[in-house]
């Protein structure tokens, strides 16, 4: 079996793929801005967020897009692209969460 990296990654599981890598980066880099801002960033949640997001969700996400592409398997690209979806859908929630402004205070208008 030829394995070719750049068709995978072309296809649609390899878009999939980048689509929730890009998300987990992007949850990761609002989240430490939140963080940062509200007062709570501890050292601990990144190896948090490494071991939930990515080898939690994307990792087995991804592998399952993989597989799928490689066999062919509908019911294994169906169930990446569930996957995929509903992770991208969960890590958008926690993106405007991360930028929400969590205060009662009424923004300054001088």
């Amino acid at each position: 079996m030829d394995i070719d990296f750049k068709a995978l990654m072309d296809s649609p599981a390899g878009v999939a793929i980048y689509g929730a890598l890009t998300a987990a980066f992007l949850d990761f880099a609002f989240g430490v801005f939140g963080a940062v801002r509200d007062g709570n960033f501890a050292i601990d949640s990144v190896a948090a967020f490494l071991r939930k997001h990515l080898l939690g969700r994307v990792l087995p996400s991804s592998l399952l897009a993989v597989t799928g592409y490689y066999t062919g398997n509908p019911a294994m690209i169906a169930a990446a692209g569930v996957a995929l979806t509903a992770y991208a859908a969960e890590t958008l929630g926690s993106i405007y969460e991360s930028i929400r402004v969590t205060t009662n205070d009424p923004i300054p208008t001088d």
